[in-house]
């Protein structure tokens, strides 16, 4: 069976197994523009490829003198331009196929090597490019073409601007049903040389933005890394998110006291704000304003917390207590200080403060200038902070309780209003 290209309904698509696709279909799909979206897809998508199928970083090599003799010493060099003859040589050169696998492939690369007959490739010519293709498949796509026909789709990823012998071979995967994305840095010219009409693949739609100069597969293997590290910095992770601002309607005040219970609704979330307000609408009316909103927040019974031109610094007894050593990097530090973090009547607040924590403290880190004896010391003191402040502000706390915290500049003397 020839697998169909079809079209995405969403990124999350390629995702989806074959049996729970709308058709028996794959994506082949080309991505020339960038977004956060888009990242998070690729880092996504790399992770698949990595595990069920190839990623391919700049070209695939050409066969190289060693790898023709082989193959001419298992396979010698005889073409024929049939279907039958390309099943029989795939089941010596390639054993671990089955017969659905080999059928599917051989059926597919007499297609390609047809088109190819038909705009006017001569029979020296096929039977080269057959070789080459039994070759890569053989030294670079086994592990791909052995899982074709599974629940689980095997996965390309390439970076850069496809070849045409490269493509034709991508092409060849993709119809006997293998995903595929191409990310093209530079654009789409090179690849609309060599498939003008887009008959085999499909360019994504994704606004107008380049890729960064730094995007490439290697900065997602770094980025993968360093989320697997922050997983082992997190421990176990709290079942709740944070959904930041994103619900506001950009009315100060109105915004901080609407009731936690209108703010959203998915349970998987607490819908916090963190906003700064500079000056004040009316001079005359702010310090009822302000008084009025403390009601409020009281009325709700929510916990507040309110600090008048600047945080207190640690005093020598709040940093004795923090429990620390000397540390040689970045992660043996934030493992150790963030054991200081205890909340045990509630442990996914504590999981909750540990994870803020951490994501801070790694922000921090990449400062100008910033040392590892610096960012420790910072760590002390945003502990001893949260210390000091996590009883009044997390007293019985439970979802959905969202509790205030106010910094005011020396001018808004809130101890007038409060």
């Amino acid at each position: 069976m020839m697998f169909e290209h079809k079209q995405l309904q969403n990124l999350q698509d390629y995702f989806t197994d074959l049996n729970n696709r709308r058709e028996s279909c794959v994506y082949f799909y080309r991505i020339n523009n960038y977004s956060e979206e888009i990242k998070n897809f690729i880092l996504k998508y790399y992770e698949e490829a990595r595990k069920t199928g190839v990623v391919i970083e700049g070209k695939i090599p050409n066969p190289t003198e060693k790898n023709l003799e082989y193959y001419n010493e298992i396979m010698g060099m005889n073409f024929q331009m049939s279907v039958g003859f390309i099943g029989t040589s795939l089941k010596k050169w390639l054993p671990r196929m089955n017969d659905y696998q080999r059928q599917t492939i051989s059926m597919s690369v007499y297609d390609t090597l047809d088109e190819m007959r038909k705009s006017g490739k001569n029979d020296n010519m096929l039977k080269n490019a057959y070789i080459k293709f039994m070759c890569w498949l053989y030294y670079k796509f086994e592990r791909i073409v052995s899982q074709l026909g599974e629940n689980r789709i095997p996965k390309i990823l390439y970076e850069g601007e496809v070849s045409n012998y490269e493509l034709k071979l991508i092409t060849i995967l993709s119809n006997a049903g293998c995903d595929v994305v191409l990310l093209q840095y530079k654009g789409d010219a090179a690849y609309k040389k060599l498939d003008p009409e887009s008959k085999f693949s499909i360019n994504l739609p994704s606004g107008n933005t380049a890729f960064p100069q730094d995007f490439s597969i290697k900065w997602v293997r770094k980025e993968m890394e360093n989320q697997m590290n922050l997983q082992r910095l997190y421990g176990v992770l709290p079942e709740l998110l944070n959904c930041t601002n994103a619900w506001i309607k950009g009315k100060g005040l109105w915004d901080v006291s609407k009731s936690v219970l209108t703010r959203g609704t998915d349970k998987k979330l607490f819908y916090n704000c963190f906003i700064r307000i500079n000056g004040v609408e009316d001079k005359l009316t702010y310090l009822n304003e302000l008084y009025q909103f403390q009601l409020e927040l009281k009325g709700a019974k929510r916990q507040l917390v309110i600090i008048e031109n600047t945080i207190p610094a640690p005093s020598m007894e709040e940093i004795s207590s923090i429990r620390r050593n000397n540390y040689k990097n970045r992660d043996q530090m934030l493992i150790d200080l963030s054991s200081n973090l205890k909340y045990t009547a509630n442990m996914e607040l504590q999981r909750l403060m540990n994870k803020a924590f951490i994501d801070v403290m790694v922000e921090a880190e990449a400062q100008e200038g910033m040392n590892l004896n610096k960012l420790t010391n910072k760590a002390v003191y945003l502990l001893c902070w949260q210390k000091r402040y996590q009883q009044e502000l997390f007293k019985d706390w439970k979802q959905p309780d969202i509790s205030v915290f106010i910094w005011a500049a020396a001018k808004m003397k809130m101890k007038s209003c409060f």
